[in-house]
């Protein structure tokens, strides 16, 4: 069966993942990062729109998958100077469609679990959601030749000659020659 390939465009929300696997629909397409709450709650902000790569087809063991990829920009503080810090996100999934618990355990290793609604749909928005936000740094931190960290002025040294100080054993000293 010949594959048919969606142009660039606003990636739909919710869609027919049956339909999609049996035409062997294949979208580059993108979500406005505005559209994803959990996202921009991580993130300082996300100013760029997420591209995206996908294929719904059968795998080798007729089984539905979605495979596909992404890319965008995120800013986030960076954990060593608190600035921000644009980071690049890509990352790539392979995901098998199942209706319950018992078909995701069914599911070869390979392939990450993602569940259809009561109607067969797939939620895009929120399945591109979760893999982006699988692939945001523990720590963002700016490459160490580029943070800024605020290092305070290192305090003067200072010799025992530069500074009168009182011995403490100079009362003992007193006390002994009574």
């Amino acid at each position: 069966m010949m594959s048919r390939t969606m142009a660039e465009a606003q990636l739909p929300k919710r869609v027919d993942a049956g339909k999609l696997v049996d035409s062997n629909q294949q979208f580059t397409a993108y979500i406005d990062s505005a559209n994803l709450e959990r996202l921009n709650d991580a993130v300082v902000r996300c100013d760029e729109p997420i591209h995206c790569q996908m294929v719904f087809e059968r795998g080798t063991d007729r089984k539905r998958v979605l495979t596909g990829s992404f890319h965008t920009n995120v800013v986030m503080c960076c954990q060593r100077c608190l600035g921000d810090v644009t980071i690049p996100l890509q990352g790539e999934y392979k995901l098998g469609f199942v209706l319950n618990d018992e078909q995701a355990k069914a599911l070869p290793r390979q392939l990450e679990p993602v569940e259809l609604d009561e109607d067969g749909k797939l939620d895009l928005w929120s399945t591109i959601e979760d893999e982006v936000l699988l692939s945001l740094p523990n720590f963002p931190m700016h490459p160490e030749s580029e943070c800024q960290i605020m290092q305070p002025e290192p305090e003067p040294d200072y010799t025992d000659s530069d500074v009168n100080r009182v011995n403490p054993f100079d009362v003992l000293a007193k006390l002994k020659q009574k």
